[in-house]
């Protein structure tokens, strides 16, 4: 099929998909940066997206404007591997992928950090993280260098070497709290939306191009937000998000709504993404990128 096809089908589909108009739809269709290949698999099932989507929130809270070398979250691919995720993680940032998603007490903040129920095995080069009757992810380095596990610091309990089914009181409440969070609507596009983000990384990664870092952070249990100042527009990301099928099979009025120029909403602000109208760092990108490698080496 020719380009103008191919666009035409696409606007097509968004306006049928979403409840913006044909001019708009077709508007984003034009600005695709990364043509569809093979479709991007959903989670096999309601369990699984819930971790990933776990996952992807609490790396989102921690790493906020600390990615690496173009990786947000710190992933760079993700394979789909029948009822698992395999996520290839940026070298420079997997020890602390790692040690951000395994669950410990935290005495000094007074709760849990991580994915609470967690749990790790593997070799070092290969660690598959996982939760009883929740769902698995594999991580490794695209290097397959080693990933070596943290040591707790002083104000922690780590939980992460419990037997699976050994759950602490604060993990059970805190999973509980995520199963069913209060003053989320819609808990199935939430687990959707952000576990999808994490199986995208080639399409969210374009945010943290031009710098190789972005910002990304939430507000509450039902949202997770990118920043970024310069390369892809807000609706260039959202047109390549929406030709991958980001938003299909998400609530039709709330699929996606275009704030501004400067900013979009996918999912009734499920995912929140939020474009700068200027340049945050300039020349002093480099220096703050070689600062946080140096964070991370540290």
């Amino acid at each position: 099929m020719s380009k103008s096809g191919n666009v035409n089908r696409l606007a097509k589909k968004i306006r049928d998909n979403t409840s913006l108009t044909l001019t708009a739809s077709f508007r984003l269709a034009q600005q695709v940066n990364v043509r569809p290949g093979p479709p991007t698999a959903d989670a096999p099932e309601p369990r699984q997206r819930r971790f990933e989507a776990h996952l992807a929130h609490v790396l989102a809270a921690r790493f906020q404007d600390h990615q690496l070398n173009g990786a947000l979250l710190g992933v760079r691919e993700a394979v789909s591997n029948g009822q698992r995720l395999d996520l290839l993680l940026e070298p420079a940032m997997a020890e602390a992928v790692i040690c951000e998603l395994l669950p410990r007490f935290d005495h000094s903040y007074g709760g849990i950090r991580g994915v609470p129920g967690l749990r790790v095995m593997g070799d070092g080069r290969r660690w598959t993280l996982h939760a009883i009757g929740l769902g698995r992810v594999a991580a490794a380095r695209t290097d397959s260098g080693l990933i070596r596990l943290p040591l707790p610091r002083d104000d922690e309990v780590a939980l992460w070497g419990r037997a699976p089914d050994d759950l602490s009181r604060d993990e059970k409440r805190e999973i509980e709290r995520w199963v069913d969070a209060k003053g989320v609507d819609d808990l199935h596009t939430r687990d959707l939306l952000m576990s999808r983000l994490l199986r995208r990384p080639e399409l969210v990664n374009r945010t943290s191009e031009p710098h190789g870092f972005a910002n990304c952070y939430n507000h509450h249990a039902g949202d997770l937000v990118i920043e970024w100042c310069c390369g892809d527009t807000v609706e260039e990301l959202c047109a390549s998000l929406l030709a991958h099928g980001f938003i299909d099979g998400v609530p039709r009025a709330s699929a996606v709504e275009l704030v501004s120029q400067h900013s979009a909403r996918l999912g009734d602000a499920t995912i929140i993404l939020n474009r700068h109208a200027s340049c945050l760092y300039g020349d002093d990108a480099q220096t703050i990128a070689e600062h946080i490698k140096r964070g991370y080496e540290s």
